[in-house]
């Protein structure tokens, strides 16, 4: 009978503390996989800009987001790998999607377009972000959230200044 109990203490005790601990993985399971995707996206959405687009201001800011976004993604996956947490190595359907028609845009409106989905993508990216860093488990992959933050911030203040020219 005492074994019963030592095994049935040790389960109520033990299993909310295995499953707060998966529910923990998996917040940073799925804000790494937003974060990684969104970050792939960024960088690929500025090589098209670069690649074809015609305004300077938006060229450049295309510029500077694939080198931003290309040390955010370094950094992304060294905070992953250290909590244990697997990233994305190519973009989900969606993001597909955004780039094929970035890439099939009329060249006379791609500087727009680009502009268009970048205020998108970094409205987003600051809301993922900023929750993840109030409300994510401690890890490197908060810390990481808490460092990047102020960058998608600014990111974001730009790209609304020249979306509003």
């Amino acid at each position: 009978m005492k074994v019963a109990a030592i095994v049935f203490t040790l389960c109520v005790t033990t299993l909310p503390a295995l499953a707060a601990d998966d529910g923990a993985k998996q917040h940073a399971r799925d804000f790494a996989t937003k974060a990684a995707i969104s970050n792939m996206f960024e960088v690929e959405a500025g090589k098209i800009e670069i690649a074809k687009g015609r305004a300077d201001d938006a060229k450049q800011f295309a510029q500077d987001m694939v080198k931003d976004h290309g040390k955010a993604a370094t950094m992304l996956h060294d905070a992953a790998a250290q909590d244990g947490v697997a990233l994305p190595d190519a973009l989900d359907d969606e993001h597909k999607q955004k780039l094929a028609a970035l890439q099939q845009s009329d060249p006379s409106n791609l500087d727009q377009a680009y502009l268009s989905t970048q205020l998108t993508a970094h409205q987003q990216a600051v809301e993922l972000f900023d929750a993840y860093s109030k409300k994510g488990p401690d890890g490197q992959l908060k810390r990481s959230a808490e460092k990047l933050l102020p960058d998608l911030r600014m990111h974001l203040t730009r790209v609304q200044a020249l979306t509003s020219k």
